[in-house]
């Protein structure tokens, strides 16, 4: 593996987790202040959560691109 599909995958990794993890904190909050609305309010929450995890996937592979070089990579 390729130094530049290091940095560009786990980048993306990273983003991808960070979109993953990061709304957790809102549902907890939901679910602390208003305990009766956190079952409806996260069935709304899960189409968003999943635009922005996949946000922090390219967010990531972005950044990694830019850090490797700003080049697309290569397929084989």
């Amino acid at each position: 593996m390729t130094p530049q599909k290091l940095v560009v995958m786990l980048s993306t990794l990273v983003g991808g987790a960070v979109g993953l993890f990061a709304p957790i904190g809102v549902v907890k909050w939901i679910m602390r202040t208003e305990p009766e609305d956190a079952g409806i309010l996260t069935l709304f929450f899960l189409p968003v959560w999943f635009v922005v995890v996949v946000l922090g996937l390219v967010a990531g592979r972005k950044l990694g691109l830019l850090a490797s070089g700003g080049e697309r990579l290569l397929q084989r």
